[in-house]
């Protein structure tokens, strides 16, 4: 997958991390694997970029993106794997050098729930917080826009909450079959 020249430099030091750093549990897994999480970031990062986001913003939905699905416990609905990769997030920060941002831990816990539960949880968290509940939005856009994994109508554009990400549809699309393509030949 060719990665665009305004988000290398990040989605390589964070997919780097994710390939190095993040245990998954279900090894096993055909649709939430390390190859979905790079693709989660490559997403967040793009959507972070059309939206001007800053650096420290950026960084909360990488780490979210390489965490996210680490420790689900089957390939369906597993509710609960956001709580399990947070909590999982929450103890690699306390016993590594990587900062722990409340705004990353609530994007993961919430990113398996609906979204009015999510919303009413992260607002409600700290008032002040501005950008929490958008962050959640692009992250869970970005998640969504892999769905193609799931089957060619895997994803309904209907259901992106950003415009960022409606406008990347088409090529979330061509990510997955370039990927698809690839993994046929192996």
């Amino acid at each position: 997958m060719t990665i665009p020249e305004q988000v290398r430099d990040d989605y390589e030091k964070w997919n780097s991390f994710l390939e190095n750093e993040v245990d998954f549990w279900l090894k096993t897994s055909e649709k939430h694997t390390k190859e979905h999480c790079s693709r989660v970031l490559l997403f967040c990062l793009l959507i972070a970029d059309k939206r001007g986001l800053p650096q420290k913003e950026t960084d909360i939905l990488c780490m979210a993106a390489v965490f996210h699905d680490s420790r689900r416990q089957d390939d369906w609905y597993d509710v609960g794997h956001g709580q399990r990769a947070a909590d999982y997030y929450w103890e690699y920060c306390m016993s590594h050098e990587l900062k722990f941002e409340q705004k990353c831990y609530d994007i993961m816990c919430y990113h398996d729930r609906d979204d009015q539960i999510g919303i009413d949880a992260i607002a409600g968290r700290n008032q002040s917080e501005k950008n929490g509940v958008l962050l959640y939005q692009i992250f869970k856009d970005a998640d969504a826009l892999d769905r193609f994994r799931l089957g060619p109508d895997g994803l309904d554009i209907k259901y992106l909450r950003t415009d960022e990400a409606r406008s990347l549809y088409s090529y979330a699309k061509m990510v997955w079959f370039q990927y698809y393509d690839k993994e046929k030949k192996v």
